[in-house]
């Protein structure tokens, strides 16, 4: 298991390593500024437990924790919708 982490770090990095190499600023927009990250809130969202058990077992599978894993998945998210390669359907 600790060699599959190892393999999986040396091709991805960490994931703000990720973060910073998968944003593209948008055309015409100035880049921004790189400020050091805020520190950490702890806040509580509802989650359905099918939901973790998926996290669980993905994270497994990727040799990551559960946290990375969603460091991960949350940042490349909020960059498709930076870039505009998916949008958010409006509420109805």
């Amino acid at each position: 298991m600790a060699q599959k982490k190892q393999a999986l770090d040396t091709k991805l990095g960490s994931w703000t390593d990720q973060a910073n190499l998968t944003r593209t600023p948008t055309s015409g927009a100035e880049p921004r500024p790189t400020t050091p990250p805020a520190k950490a809130k702890r806040e509580a969202y509802p989650v359905e437990r099918s939901l973790m058990e998926r996290l669980a077992d993905t994270a497994e599978h990727y040799g990551m924790t559960r946290h990375e894993l969603l460091g991960y998945l949350l940042t490349w998210s909020l960059d498709q919708l930076d870039t505009g390669a998916h949008t958010i359907p409006p509420e109805r």
